[in-house]
């Protein structure tokens, strides 16, 4: 039964992804946050749960809604998804307890201690590494470039403006080079979704791009033609994984329903399939000193923009 179920859950999510891979056209931007919230009068208000752009945005629907409905047989309210463009936008939620959880990059995570934004952690995804990930920078399989250093003067796909992968650590990388940023590539874009960055590499758009290995690695897995189609020619050390957080003002019973949900999905056979899919293996607390790293990357790469100022 769970193998089939997988199987089940890995093809759709292999067939959005491909779908989503292959449109050329803008995605639409779902709002589940203002159109299909349970309103008062037609049942308990539902409990909201962000989850940061790291895949666009019909992606993220097909990926998280299992996630959301196993939460809801668990929590004593509905639990909705919530999506919004940027992670600025998501952090912005957090800061005034418009949502009630939300798993968010790493980079915003940081981002959001360092503007005053008070965060608990409750969980953060385990891989087959641990609870880490890292920053790819990928290019076309044809194209000559073997490193980061070939690809000066060329275009370059970030993700957003706070993602650890997707932009702190590839500008970090270039300051550990010696490089100026801001000088180093023709033209730089934000896709606002990793998915989006591999997508423009792979339409000529960018000639590379710094992506999550998560994602990365999980769309090659299921659509094996994608890895031929893109190579790797950096990998950073491991960064600590995106964190499950919610409000340090959330109601302590909430808190506690949350975290026991996140820390309990591996142990239902329901649960094990949503994890799978989602290409988590369980969700565990954090150790200590998990994004001390993530923290010093983000404070360096800050330094330097407001010193460009």
């Amino acid at each position: 039964m769970l193998a089939s179920g997988t199987v089940l859950v890995a093809a759709v999510l292999s067939l959005a992804v491909w779908r989503t891979l292959e449109k050329r056209e803008e995605p639409f931007e779902v709002r589940l946050d203002s159109e299909n919230l349970v309103r008062p009068g037609q049942g308990a208000e539902p409990l909201r749960l962000a989850i940061a752009p790291v895949l666009s945005p019909d992606l993220t629907v097909e990926a998280y809604q299992s996630l959301s409905d196993y939460l809801s047989a668990r929590m004593p309210r509905p639990v909705r998804l919530v999506q919004r463009k940027t992670y600025g936008e998501v952090n912005e939620l957090l800061r005034h307890a418009t949502i009630q959880a939300a798993i968010i990059c790493t980079g915003a995570y940081v981002r959001a201690l360092m503007d005053n934004i008070k965060l608990d952690v409750i969980a953060v995804p385990s891989y087959k590494d641990g609870p880490v990930y890292y920053s790819l920078i990928v290019v076309r399989s044809a194209d000559p470039a073997r490193s980061l250093n070939d690809l000066k003067g060329r275009s370059f796909a970030f993700t957003d403006p706070l993602s650890l992968s997707g932009h702190y650590y590839a500008i970090s990388a270039l300051l550990d080079m010696g490089a100026n940023p801001a000088a180093y590539f023709s033209k730089t874009t934000f896709t606002y979704s990793h998915d989006g960055s591999m997508r423009a590499v792979l339409d000529g758009i960018a000639d590379g791009a710094a992506v999550d290995s998560l994602v990365y690695e999980d769309i090659i897995r299921r659509n094996p033609g994608m890895g031929e189609a893109l190579r790797v020619v950096h990998r950073s050390p491991p960064l600590g994984a995106q964190p499950v957080v919610v409000p340090a003002s959330l109601d302590p019973t909430l808190r506690e329903g949350f975290q026991k949900a996140f820390l309990g999905i591996s142990d239902s056979v329901r649960g094990h399939v949503t994890v799978e899919s989602l290409g988590i293996e369980r969700f565990v607390v954090p150790p200590p000193g998990l994004y001390d790293s993530a923290s010093q990357l983000v404070a360096k790469v800050n330094r330097y923009l407001q010193e460009r100022r």
